[in-house]
């Protein structure tokens, strides 16, 4: 072996030494500390994440405390027997029957340590408006609740609606050794809320009979504006603005067409049909064909309703006001509609004067 191949095994060899080296060291020192390192990152985090939810401790109990302060109590049978004796009370405030008022209790889902949720099952009939009402309190009633499953279905043979409806609320249940006190709510609905405005506006649910379309409801005498809109020849005042008034829905009904107007000074809607007055011309049609809007003809208009002012029409749009009725020229007329003949021009008025005519 000459030099150079011994020089060259000595190196070789050192590296080999080193290499194994750097194993032994990497398992016995490196390796654990790695891994302590990774278990300290992981625990701080942890810890982090710790604080975060201890600083919202404070912020949840008092959460807790409120929705409390909202449930019937924290006795099971107590609490399920309050929630029937309401149910009744909101039933018969409503004006529901309770003739063949059906309440099956249930018990809903349970978190051991947290809530029970428990309620009824309700069941009654009664006018369309009644379920509309036994709604509207439900939603004012201040109690932890919720409203599920609700079904609406036709009494045959008459014009009653049958309701089914679960009102579910919860028991809160704390942990052992921790006392949570529950204010028990004895707030009362008073039956002036069904006169409210705001009950009110779903009166209009209950004029259109929307759940059972196919059957007409009572007959009902249609609410106008108080003051009638202007023809456009005729001077608008500032007390009856065409703008007042809207137009927010053309439904039809047993086969026919409604015109539903708007008063934005009242919020009360009328409904028109063909041939009643409006606008200072009469409803002649109602004219459902894809139509480009007047002042913008890249957009398409669903719907509107045909007036006919002296000898001309007018439409005015869906979503429109009265204000905006435009006229309609000859190639957009609805099929069937007949064309007016402009009217007569008037013979001038014989002369009065002394002077003799002159021929």
């Amino acid at each position: 072996m000459n030099s150079r191949e011994k020089i060259l095994a000595a190196a070789f060899g050192l590296a080999a030494v080193a290499f194994v080296t750097y194993l032994a060291i990497n398992k016995v020192f490196l390796g654990p500390a790695a891994d302590r390192d990774n278990q300290a990152r992981d625990l701080t985090a942890k810890i982090s994440r710790l604080k975060t939810e201890k600083g919202k401790e404070t912020a949840n109990r008092g959460r807790l405390k409120e929705l409390a302060g909202l449930t019937f109590g924290a006795d099971d049978m107590r609490v399920s027997e309050q929630v029937r004796m309401m149910a009744t009370e909101v039933l018969t405030l409503s004006g529901l029957s309770t003739q063949n008022l059906s309440l099956k209790p249930l018990i809903g889902s349970r978190v051991p340590g947290v809530y029970k949720e428990i309620g009824w099952t309700v069941r009654a009939r009664g006018k369309l408006g009644h379920v509309i009402s036994f709604l509207y309190l439900m939603s004012k009633e201040s109690h932890l609740h919720r409203l599920d499953n609700i079904v609406l279905s036709p009494v045959p043979g008459g014009t009653d609606v049958e309701l089914q409806v679960k009102y579910a609320t919860l028991v809160l249940e704390p942990p052992k050794g921790e006392k949570l006190v529950v204010a028990e709510s004895d707030e009362v609905l008073e039956p002036g809320l069904l006169e409210s405005p705001e009950r009110q506006q779903y009166n209009l649910i209950v004029a259109r009979d929307l759940f059972r379309p196919y059957m007409p409801g009572k007959p009902k005498e249609p609410e106008r504006p108080a003051e009638q809109p202007r023809s456009p020849s005729e001077p608008s005042t500032p007390r009856t603005p065409d703008g007042r008034y809207r137009l927010v829905g053309l439904p039809t009904w047993g086969g026919g067409a409604d015109v539903l107007i708007r008063d934005a000074g009242t919020g009360k809607v009328a409904s028109f049909k063909t041939g009643d007055d409006l606008a200072g011309g009469k409803i002649v049609v109602v004219d459902y064909r894809p139509l480009p809007m007047p002042n913008n003809p890249e957009i398409l208009s669903g719907s509107r309703v045909v007036l006919q002012i002296g000898q001309e029409y007018y439409a005015v749009e869906l979503g429109a006001s009265l204000a905006e009725k435009h006229p309609l020229p000859p190639d957009r007329l609805p099929p069937g509609l007949p064309k007016l003949e402009p009217a007569p021009p008037q013979a001038p008025a014989p002369s009065t004067g002394s002077e003799p005519e002159k021929k």
